[in-house]
């Protein structure tokens, strides 16, 4: 079910994962400092967010009767979510945390082909004036691809968790709208460790709604 995957380096991974870790705990010391020299409340926002995006290996391909094809790859296509914006009084820090839906899937008469996944994602941001800049961590739960055709056997492909890093930059368009460009860095490993990594690296169009 899994074609033309790579194979990623396990000491990269870790490193990598290493400075998004340190670079959150840097953040986050300094948001502290900065909130505790302002007594007044943090602002807490709820939000709406959105991307689409598009990246990673293949995933699947499917085969259609009229010598079409479409491919379902590990970095795309669409994900939507909530949760909650914090912005300290007086800071150019902000936190942002999100519970989010991923998804892409190929719909066809004869059956259809999806792959999911249920990202939290943790992002510090800087926020000069309209603009904000900001990096994080992403915590993808339950990947899972799966095939459904007429005449073949329903086949599924279960992913272990995997942990990534976003870069993301944002656009406040209007007093409660941003739109923004993001990449995100992830390596998907078979549940049943079978098969090489799977590279879900991938770009993105963001859209957040705050409220």
């Amino acid at each position: 079910m899994i074609i033309d995957n790579k194979g990623r380096d396990k000491m990269h991974g870790m490193l990598r994962l290493t400075s998004a870790v340190v670079f959150l705990l840097t953040s986050l010391t300094a948001f502290a400092k900065t909130n505790s020299s302002h007594p007044e409340k943090p602002v807490i926002r709820g939000i709406v967010t959105s991307a689409i995006t598009h990246g990673g290996d293949d995933i699947a391909k499917v085969q259609f009767k009229n010598a079409d094809s479409e491919k379902i790859k590990a970095g795309d296509l669409l994900m939507i979510g909530g949760g909650i914006l914090i912005s300290p009084p007086q800071s150019l820090f902000s936190v942002q945390l999100t519970v989010n839906y991923y998804f892409d899937s190929i719909i066809a008469k004869n059956g259809d082909a999806s792959f999911d996944r249920y990202p939290v994602e943790l992002l510090v941001f800087v926020n000069p004036g309209r603009h904000r800049v900001g990096a994080g961590i992403t915590e993808h739960f339950s990947p899972r691809a799966e095939l459904d055709f007429d005449g073949q056997e329903k086949s599924s492909a279960k992913f272990d968790d995997a942990t990534g890093l976003i870069l993301q930059y944002d656009y406040k368009l209007t007093d409660d709208l941003f739109l923004g460009l993001r990449y995100t860095a992830i390596t998907y490993t078979a549940s049943d460790n079978q098969g090489a990594d799977v590279d879900g690296d991938n770009v993105g169009l963001t859209a957040l709604y705050q409220f």
